[in-house]
């Protein structure tokens, strides 16, 4: 009910604030201002439309697809819509009143003139398209490969590890996108793949074509899974059973020592449990004592708690980097850490962009991506020395 009360709150504002400015102070006829209004709710409350739909199955195949991408660019569009609106009335109030106490103030560009007003208002919703369009050219596109290298004292060759997260599957995207997402994985000839979850955005009967394309994915040691919170909203048991018909070795609060190379490697989902509990010793109990050992954690959180147990890397998703600028700084605070590699007291952290998107087929400033994780010998570095 909470949630019902706050979703119904901000999209009825961020209508309300769009629409009242878009309009709100043109000299036009009242039922156009109530229109652009209802439109822009209409809008906003996609996330809900679309999401009710999905659940009751009421549409399927093509009809949802197109539906489901055509309005949640809207969504999008209508965010990005807002915050430049407020960032644009922002800056000008400030400035026209910085010129009014200085002497120089114009007339004809105060932010109440209605002329001066339609025309940033058309400015705005041209760069509010540009800005969107842009953002969905990011979003859907295939993820570049990142690489990063770390080094350590308890190897003695390189180790390549792929990690890949945040593909969100769900019906609404085509097969072929996470086609070419398995071959790119594929062609970084990897020693180990690693999915830190959020794979998995649907139930599983609804994606079987596009979850298909995951059996293709080839390294030397296998592929590692440990579930995220969206692979609980969606039926953890079916998808579970799924990828392990389909070979990947599935990491929940458990771990093991990868066969051939001095590798532990451990899961902890981002589920109630996780959220609750602060003392993790069962995650490290079958660990060679000499081995690097690293943790498949979605939710990067806990980073302090998790690597404290003795982990020396922690694998991270969940932040999408942020996904549409301005949410970069929210995501931050909610989550301690936003992207990229952090050098902690307690050890390293690395949290992948994501490789998909969720909600929004849209990014901006903070481009997808899958990792390739370069472990090398700390002698290596002398050496390039």
């Amino acid at each position: 009910m909470y949630f019902v009360i706050a979703f119904f709150t901000v999209t009825f504002v961020g209508a309300l604030i769009s629409a009242r400015t878009l309009c709100g102070y043109n000299d036009i006829s009242p039922w156009w201002k109530v229109a652009v209004f209802v439109l822009l709710w209409t809008v906003w409350a996609m996330p809900a439309v679309l999401g009710g739909l999905r659940t009751k199955g009421w549409l399927e195949g093509p009809v949802y697809n197109t539906l489901a991408l055509g309005g949640y660019f809207l969504f999008g569009f209508a965010f990005l819509l807002l915050m430049l609106l407020l960032f644009r009335d922002f800056v000008w109030a400030v400035s026209y009143g910085l010129a009014k106490l200085s002497g120089h103030a114009s007339a004809g560009w105060s932010p109440v003139n209605t002329a001066a007003l339609t025309k940033a208002n058309l400015i705005t919703l041209a760069l509010a398209l540009l800005l969107s369009l842009y953002a969905l050219y990011e979003g859907v596109k295939t993820p570049r490969v990142r690489e990063i290298v770390i080094e350590t004292s308890k190897t003695d060759r390189e180790i390549k590890i792929l990690q890949i997260n945040d593909m969100h599957i769900d019906r609404s995207k085509p097969v072929k996108w996470f086609a070419d997402m398995v071959d790119l994985a594929n062609a970084q000839e990897a020693d180990l793949i690693v999915l830190p979850g959020d794979i998995i955005d649907d139930r599983m009967e609804a994606v079987l074509p596009q979850a298909g394309e995951l059996k293709r994915l080839k390294s030397r040691y296998g592929v590692y899974f440990s579930p995220g919170n969206h692979e609980f909203y969606n039926g953890l048991v079916e998808i579970q059973w799924y990828l392990q018909k389909a070979g990947f070795v599935w990491l929940s609060e458990n771990g093991r020592n990868v066969e051939g190379l001095p590798l532990y490697i451990a899961g902890m989902p981002d589920g109630p449990r996780q959220r609750t509990q602060t003392q993790y010793p069962h995650l490290l109990r079958n660990a060679d004592p000499e081995a690097y050992k690293i943790l498949l954690a979605h939710n990067p959180t806990r980073a302090r708690e998790y690597l404290g147990q003795g982990f020396d890397l922690q694998l991270s998703a969940h932040t999408h980097g942020g996904q549409i600028f301005p949410f970069h700084l929210p995501v931050r605070l909610a989550n301690n850490f936003l992207s990229g590699l952090y050098e902690l007291p307690e050890g390293k952290l690395y949290i992948s962009r994501g490789a998909g998107y969720w909600g929004p087929p849209m990014r901006l400033l903070a481009p997808s991506d899958m990792t390739l994780i370069r472990l090398l010998p700390a002698a290596d570095s002398l050496n390039r020395g």
